[in-house]
């Protein structure tokens, strides 16, 4: 949703499709250069904390952009910052979304749980842009921006309630991680 909204709201304010590249574009460098970091934090923190915190700077963000507008100081170069930003707390979310799939639903059900959540992420830009651009066209940009930072305090509240392995990483691989830290795995 943020894409579609981040979009039409700078090319709004700037009517510069150079502009507007340069914001669609702004969250390419942090997706690529944080995602190896993100999996080196899930893989070494509570996964459940990490999903939180990474559900409550996209929030923050978003909260941020809708007091720009609703104030008349939103510029593009805040809609670069926040996509940027944006991107950046995704380079962690994601990874450590992943990562708590084993923990929530055991060795069983993997197969089944990672399908279900690659439906669940591939399924949501088929109709998400449909409803940003609708409530953009209706309320305009705050209003969409309104409901995306009501949906983090949502998701925030919602992982608050499952139920994760303790610890932060799946007991089954624990003896793998720790022995490949003490290179137990490379004199085989």
């Amino acid at each position: 949703m943020q894409m579609v909204v981040r979009g039409y709201l700078t090319y709004e304010i700037t009517s510069s499709p150079f502009k507007l590249g340069l914001v669609s574009a702004g969250f390419a460098l942090p997706m690529l250069s944080l995602s190896v970091f993100g999996g080196a934090v899930a893989d070494r923190m509570e996964r459940k904390k990490v999903i939180q915190s990474g559900q409550a700077l996209a929030g923050f963000l978003a909260l941020f952009v809708v007091v720009s507008i609703s104030t008349g100081t939103v510029t593009w170069v805040y809609l670069l910052v926040t996509s940027t930003a944006h991107e950046a707390v995704v380079a962690f979310l994601v990874p450590a979304r992943q990562a708590i799939i084993p923990q929530l639903v055991g060795q069983t059900n993997l197969t089944n749980a990672f399908a279900l959540a690659a439906a669940a992420m591939s399924a949501t830009p088929l109709f998400t842009p449909s409803v940003a651009g609708g409530l953009y066209a209706a309320f305009g940009p705050d209003a969409a921006y309104s409901l995306i930072a009501s949906l983090m305090v949502v998701s925030i509240v919602l992982t608050g309630l499952v139920r994760a392995g303790e610890g932060g990483r799946d007991k089954a691989y624990r003896p793998y991680v720790e022995g490949h830290r003490r290179g137990a795995f490379l004199h085989r």
